[in-house]
């Protein structure tokens, strides 16, 4: 009786696992295009949205998977075992950076390959992630200010410059939501944000605790620093995707690019102002936002060339 019964769960249990793993072509398509889009916008590389669509099809029989990913758009064909062919296409209007969605995407994506789920499970999954915990303004602007505080103590100033770049920090934040509210475009954003931060840390340095211009702005700066596009665009080089990385180059540079103007106009006008020392000192904010810039190319140069010499 005992070995009846086990046969008859190992029965089930095979049966269950077959219908998990039936899903239709359109299904594992809509599945893997959902997550490569959300990694696109959670700012992933090109080459690991390509590879988690890939494994995904993959994992659910699919016989040719085509996959063309950009910055700004995602284009997937794939042959099901009916030999068919379909394509969904997916346009990205906005991304960013969120880690915590591309932790719980990454381990979906892990989690599809191996067991491989209905569509019902996995899309409960998929909206899990996407209605995930959120951060308030307030927790947001904190977390501006102790970033620009410890940046500012960090490039050598002291604990007076670094309470300044506090309240700086926290204005960036509320700048940066309240252009988001009138749908300012980035360009625009960038520049003028830079500006009202270049000011607002001189107005620190004359009526409030600090005591080095250039010490706070630098803290300040660095919360502006496309630091993840820029690393983005070189892994996008090394892996071979060339429009890619050219697309994160170009966007990171012309960030970098506003974010100078706003430090340069603050120069000309504490120049103008006749504050030479002080249009000096707001200078060399912008020589560190230029060395900021360039040290992910540095970085990515030295492990290419580990790399080669391994």
């Amino acid at each position: 009786m005992e070995k009846v019964e086990k046969v008859q769960i190992n029965q089930i249990t095979k049966g269950t696992a077959q219908a998990e793993c039936a899903m239709t072509g359109e299904e594992v398509l809509t599945c893997a295009i959902n997550i490569g889009e959300q990694l696109l916008m959670s700012g992933a590389e090109i080459s690991r949205v390509e590879d988690t669509i890939r494994r995904i099809c993959d994992a659910y029989g699919i016989l040719q998977s085509h996959i063309f990913s950009i910055a700004s758009c995602i284009i997937v064909t794939l042959e099901t075992q009916d030999r068919e062919w379909i394509t969904q296409t997916r346009r990205i209007l906005s991304y960013g950076t969120d880690m915590w969605k591309l932790d719980r995407l990454n381990d979906l994506s892990r989690r599809i390959c191996a067991t491989r789920p209905s569509f019902d499970v996995i899309d409960q999954e998929y909206e899990k992630i996407l209605k995930g915990p959120t951060y308030s303004p307030a927790m947001q602007c904190a977390v501006y200010a102790m970033t620009a505080g410890a940046f500012a103590i960090f490039f050598g100033g002291n604990l007076w410059d670094g309470i300044a770049s506090l309240f700086v920090g926290a204005l960036i934040r509320v700048t940066l939501y309240a252009f988001a509210k009138v749908h300012m475009k980035a360009i625009f954003s960038n520049i003028l944000c830079s500006l009202i931060s270049g000011m607002a840390c001189i107005l620190m340095c004359r009526v409030g605790p600090g005591q080095h211009v250039e010490m706070i702005m630098i803290g300040n700066i660095m919360l502006l620093i496309p630091g993840v596009l820029m690393t983005n665009s070189f892994r996008d080089f090394i892996s071979g995707d060339m429009i890619s990385g050219l697309l994160h180059f170009s966007e990171a540079m012309i960030t970098a690019v506003c974010v100078a103007v706003g430090v340069r106009i603050t120069a000309a006008l504490c120049r103008d102002a006749g504050q030479s020392a002080l249009a000096a000192k707001v200078e060399i904010a912008g020589a560190v936002l230029t060395l900021s810039v360039c040290l992910p190319l540095f970085e990515q140069v030295l492990d290419l060339i580990t790399e080669w010499a391994v």
